[in-house]
């Protein structure tokens, strides 16, 4: 999914080939709008460098959360990709929808079966009738007009005793954003790890208060 123009989707910029960096920049100078930037840079196969290995660890834990949390469950992953996220869980799923624009979609679309669903939509209009029960950012929160305000909106998606299952990279206003979903959310578990380049995540899980799987997960006296 897209990022607004103040947030980049990796930690450190010199991370990325400067060809890369140019590109983006004559595209945004050119006011090149969001969603076909993105489907350019993915035709264009911009975007493979996210499967490096460096860059497996933090997928890798959000599906052992999942495949330990909700072994068999729902699963809703907001701003997809090409679905890297989706090859990490394994098909230990009953139902995966995930969610980002054309071209990502485009080339995810062919691991699509009766179980896998790969939909065209941006994160700040997605709605559904379906409740999932697990939902996933996967360094795609920042990218909501209001990351804050988006996840609240996708509750109303979560199934009873659903979860949340959250990736950042580690950057001071991440920090802010995580302050402010640790007041609304019960934090079951939290990761923070860090890859031979430097580059750091933290991941967790978030439930609402007063749900089954909250309550299982506090703290006791």
């Amino acid at each position: 999914m897209p990022a607004d123009e103040t947030r980049e989707p990796v930690a450190d910029p010199s991370a990325v080939p400067f060809a890369f960096r140019a590109a983006r920049a004559m595209r945004r100078a050119f006011g090149v709008d969001r969603a076909t930037r993105w489907n350019t840079e993915y035709a264009k196969g911009e975007w493979q460098r996210l499967r490096n290995l460096d860059e497996l660890a933090h997928h890798a834990v959000l599906a052992g959360y999942f495949a330990r949390l909700k072994p068999g469950g729902t699963l809703l992953d907001v701003g997809c990709g090409e679905g890297l996220f989706q090859e990490q869980l394994r098909g230990c799923y009953s139902r995966y929808v995930g969610t980002d624009f054309a071209e990502p979609v485009r080339q995810a679309s062919a691991r699509g079966d009766d179980t896998t669903q790969f939909v065209e939509a941006d994160m700040n209009d997605f709605t559904t009738q379906e409740r999932f029960d697990a939902i996933v950012f996967n360094e795609s929160i920042y990218y909501h007009h209001d990351p804050v305000a988006g996840v609240l909106r996708y509750e109303q998606f979560l199934a009873p005793d659903g979860v949340f299952l959250i990736s950042m990279h580690c950057k001071a206003k991440n920090e802010a954003l995580w302050g402010q979903l640790d007041a609304r959310y019960i934090t079951i578990d939290s990761v923070t790890m860090q890859n031979c380049r430097g580059t750091s995540w933290t991941t967790k899980v978030l439930a609402l208060p007063g749900s089954q799987i909250a309550d299982a997960y506090l703290p006791t006296a």
